[in-house]
């Protein structure tokens, strides 16, 4: 089982399957072409040998047949169990005549006499050996009722020869499957090669050795060690992330602890001598250190959820979530009566997480409501300068409110820093809408709009 969990002995079972069909195919057909040839060749040979039985029984006295005593080849006039024996039945089956060769010894055997046929090949087995049987059926005359020539020759040389051919074919198959096998283990071993660099280096990794998959690989699998890298750099990202934020959190809440430690004595002391006013403001001085610590937890649980992109994007329909957003913005900015337009092509569509997206154009969208006047412009399309280089998708947020200005634009990004310190909220939107973008390698940039406004431009790739 163990083997055939791997590739390689999956591989290995299958081109032994396929070697195994292939030669025993093979080894069926070279047999029997070789199997007819050699019974080809036998009956040329004793045809040969019958056909001098044949040229001796021409002559028929009184319907009776007349042989002479010696026949022309000499190897039926010897007796002895190796040499050529002839036989002669008549149209039933009786035999009437037997050559010197056969030293007068009876034979168990039946003629076909089949005048249609004529000729006939078979194997005997004759005092315990094997024989090969050739018959010819002939009438001599118009008016002869026909006889049976039978020559029988010993079958070992037929059969050494059919065995020696099998032996050596089974010993050709075999080592030609030996190299085949080889060469093949050979291909296999170097074909597997970046398989086993792979997983190797995944050993490496594990073991805390090296951070990354490197080498050049094939095609095939340098799509797999590109994601697995892809994996290991957004790993390594996030656990750099979630200790930068619990550091950031923990460095974050110290002031806020000791400034709660210090209420602390202080209502301690108080509640010897109570004074109400100084109770009173340590309550709204403690609801305050109270409302902070929410928010720094807050930012940074912000912070520690940004930027998780897996290897599986959706494909997403951007219309109807800009729809359902501004619906939603409409009702919590219904005193300010916005008007939004959408204008996007129809092919616009996100690839991605549509949550992240939901963050992204939610936020935007929040501050183009907060800020603006009267109207919101939102327009998308899809971009591609050539052939060769991927497309994007491109959004752009206008607004006729106020504006950014230039000086002030990177400086919104920056978590916590906030253009407008009028309007409520904790300035961490446009930090986390950057985030996203840069997850997902894509750029936001800030203009100004010919609304008036800000105009947001963020870029996007498919």
């Amino acid at each position: 089982m163990q083997l055939i969990r791997s590739l390689k002995g999956r591989v290995t079972a299958a081109v032994a399957i396929v070697l195994t069909l292939t030669f025993s195919l093979v080894l069926i057909s070279v047999l029997s072409s070789f199997n007819d040839t050699v019974e080809q060749a036998a009956r040329e040979q004793m045809a040969s040998n019958a056909n001098t039985m044949l040229a001796a029984a021409a002559k028929e006295e009184n319907g009776a047949l007349v042989m002479p005593d010696t026949l022309a080849d000499r190897r039926f006039n010897t007796p002895g169990e190796s040499t050529l024996r002839g036989y002669i039945f008549d149209a039933t089956g009786k035999l009437i005549w037997q050559s010197i060769s056969t030293d007068n010894k009876p034979i168990v055997y039946t003629p076909n006499f089949d005048l249609e046929q004529r000729v006939t090949l078979s194997v005997l087995e004759l005092e315990g050996k094997s024989f090969l049987a050739y018959e010819v059926d002939a009438l001599l005359n118009r008016h002869s009722p026909g006889y049976s020539f039978v020559t029988i020759v010993p079958a070992k040389r037929y059969l050494d020869i059919i065995n020696v051919f099998i032996n050596n074919l089974y010993i050709s198959i075999s080592l030609i499957s030996i190299l085949i096998l080889g060469f093949f283990w050979l291909a296999l071993w170097w074909t597997l090669k970046p398989f086993r660099q792979v997983s190797r280096q995944l050993n490496e990794i594990e073991s805390g050795q090296r951070s990354y998959l490197e080498g050049s690989f094939p095609s095939e699998v340098q799509r797999l060690t590109d994601s697995i890298n892809t994996l290991l750099n957004s790993e390594q990202k996030q656990r750099e992330k979630y200790r930068t934020t619990m550091d950031d959190l923990t460095h974050s809440l110290k002031t806020p602890l000791v400034v709660l430690q210090s209420f602390s004595n202080t209502l301690k002391i108080q509640s010897e001598t109570p004074d109400k006013g100084v109770i009173l403001d340590l309550c709204s001085n403690l609801n305050t250190q109270i409302n902070k610590m929410n928010q720094i937890i807050g930012y940074h649980l912000h912070k520690s959820i940004t930027g998780q992109h897996g290897l599986t994007r959706q494909i997403i329909s951007v219309q109807p979530i800009i729809e359902d957003l501004r619906d939603t913005l409409n009702k919590v900015y219904l005193e300010k009566q916005v008007s939004m337009r959408i204008e996007l092509d129809p092919s616009c569509l996100f690839h991605g997480d549509e949550g992240d997206f939901l963050e992204m154009m939610g936020n935007l969208l929040e501050n183009a409501f907060k800020f603006c006047e009267r109207e919101v412009l939102l327009t998308g399309f899809i971009q591609a300068e050539n052939r060769k280089q991927a497309s994007e998708l491109i959004l752009i947020i206008e607004d006729d409110g106020p504006g950014i200005a230039a000086d002030e634009r990177d400086l919104v990004f920056q978590r916590g820093a906030r253009a407008d310190c009028q309007k409520p909220g904790q300035g961490i939107g446009l930090a986390i809408v950057r985030d996203l973008v840069e997850g997902y390698q894509g750029s936001i940039t800030i203009e100004t709009s010919d609304l008036g406004g800000a105009r947001v431009v963020i870029s996007l790739p498919c």
